[in-house]
């Protein structure tokens, strides 16, 4: 009798456990529909390595604009629409705000990195004390070294305009380094933002998919043997590279305000209110490099694909270039007050947005509850992509998504076309939604105009000529680096001064812009 029980306990074992890995990786009768599942595995098979945006705006034209996908025992929501988008994450902020467990993003930072910190008393109290310094009227009184930088950026393009990329990095890298630490870095070799730039490159390769094994599915991964895991390497490589560069321009504040030297500094602030915002030295320096993180690729990919997109449609440049003579002349630089009279101009900031999303699905979220939209649920622990690149490539709402026409935006508000849906849409839609929406949203913004109406005033952007036969040197506008962020791989093109007279002006502001700099100390040394 006892062995007739024994074995009649294992065969229910057997089978407890055989219903249980038949049911795992399987797509919930609840959850939104998705790609058919297989066994343990789920979607993991089809999940794309790479152009992720790409393939989710596929899946979402077949399965709608919220479905779902299952790696393991794990759930992924993809959102395609603004209508959806602001039903899963404006609406249900308070559970829709955490960040899914990314084990390499816990080896680099430890959670103290605000993108990627969980919901929690850290991530509200950075949250809070990057709000003081970044809201609307804060970021007006950062238009100063703003405009001094974007003078400094035209006099870089008239010197060495073959280095346009590393002018705008720097442009993008030197305006949140004296925002938030007090330092102007005017060149990119031999400076912080050469070293910021390297981590940063580091750190999109790690989160590519395919870099690292899938540790969230399979935890037992993390104990493979560091000789036989080199992504462990990688991450020690990124963390000691972000470190660096935080501590030494921490440094540098600290010993200025120690000095009686302080400029005003955001986090001069926040180190003498430490206590308000229940911040120590480490998470006061994360939380600049955060700022710097997301102030850098806001503004130098948009600013990158923007000279790319002039150079490739000289009708649209040429048509915002008279708008912009008309209204600003030549003898003054444009200011920040002309861009309500620059109605092309601005449909054209607004296609760039729309046709190269700098995050084309977005930073990932997590849920921290069970959500019911519409008639399915989004479970508690759920991640949740918001598919920027679907929702301005769809059909149904734009004309002709695939093609770059800022003219759309001439025609209506979101440059949507006549009869379309437009619920869900905001003007800082690009910046993300909910409580994760970008801080730094308004200081990218005014760097971003005031960028594309100075270039556009001094400068003609066209195809650079082969020296060997003098034809055109192809761009390709496809071409762009693969992850989280979206940003055009390297191509040449001719940037030339529309007149000398400009290029003078430009010189002369550039002087006069000095007394600006002279506010902002200069990094000592390279991290």
């Amino acid at each position: 009798m006892p062995s007739t029980l024994v074995l009649g306990s294992a065969l229910f074992l057997v089978a407890w456990v055989i219903i249980r890995l038949s049911k795992l990786g399987s797509r919930e009768p609840s959850l939104p529909p998705g790609p058919p599942t297989i066994p343990l595995l789920g979607n993991m098979l089809d999940f794309p390595k790479s152009r992720v945006h790409l393939k989710f705006t596929e899946w979402a034209r077949q399965y709608g604009d919220l479905f779902s996908l299952k790696i393991g025992n794990s759930t992924i929501v993809v959102v395609s629409s603004a209508k959806m988008l602001r039903e899963c994450m404006d609406s249900r902020g308070a559970t829709m705000s955490d960040r899914p467990h990314v084990y390499v993003a816990e080896l680099v930072n430890g959670g103290l990195d605000m993108p990627w910190s969980h919901y929690g008393p850290t991530w509200r109290n950075l949250r809070r004390a990057s709000h003081d310094m970044l809201t609307k009227s804060a970021c007006d009184k950062h238009l100063p070294i703003q405009r001094a930088e974007a003078t400094q950026l035209m006099a870089d393009f008239l010197d060495t305009p073959d280095r346009f990329y590393t002018h705008i990095f720097r442009y993008s890298a030197s305006v949140i380094l004296s925002v938030v630490f007090g330092v102007h870095c005017a060149s990119f070799e031999g400076s912080f933002i050469e070293e910021f730039h390297k981590s940063q490159r580091n750190w999109d390769n790690l989160l590519r998919p395919g870099a690292s094994p899938p540790v969230e599915v399979f935890p037992i991964l993390k104990y493979i043997p560091r000789r036989y895991a080199p992504w462990k390497d990688k991450c020690d490589l990124v963390r000691q590279g972000q470190t660096a560069v935080w501590r030494g321009l921490l440094t540098e504040c600290i010993e200025r305000m120690n000095n009686g030297k302080r400029n005003e500094a955001f986090l001069e602030y926040v180190i003498d209110h430490k206590e308000k915002y229940n911040l120590d030295e480490t998470l006061i320096g994360y939380l600049g490099f955060a700022l710097i993180e997301a102030g850098v690729d806001t503004t130098s990919i948009f600013l990158q694909f923007f000279v790319q997109l002039m150079s490739l449609h000289p009708d649209v440049r040429q048509r915002a270039q008279k708008e912009i003579d008309d209204v600003v002349g030549s003898n003054r630089t444009p200011t920040m007050d002309d861009l309500e009279h620059l109605p092309f101009v601005k449909a054209i900031i607004n296609e760039v947005n729309r046709y190269r999303p700098f995050a084309p699905t977005g930073v990932p979220h997590a849920s921290t509850a069970d959500e019911h939209v519409g008639q399915y649920v989004v479970p508690k622990g759920a991640t949740v992509f918001m598919n920027m690149w679907g929702i301005f490539r769809d059909e149904e709402v734009f004309e002709n998504p695939e093609e770059f026409n800022p003219d759309r935006y001439m025609k209506s508000k979101f440059g949507t076309k006549p009869g379309a849906d437009t619920t869900g849409f905001r003007e800082d839609i690009i910046f993300g939604s909910g409580r994760r929406i970008c801080p730094g949203m308004h200081l990218a913004s005014n760097s971003i105009a005031l960028n594309v109406m100075n270039l556009l005033w001094a400068f003609d952007f066209n195809h650079a000529k082969d020296p060997l036969n003098g034809q055109p040197i192809p761009i390709d506008p496809n071409a762009f680096s693969d992850g989280i962020v979206l940003s055009p791989e390297p191509f040449k093109c001719d940037i030339r001064p529309r007149s000398q007279a400009k290029a003078e002006l430009i010189r002369k502001e550039l002087t006069d812009a000095k007394s600006v700099f002279e506010q902002f100390e200069p990094a000592k040394s390279k991290v």
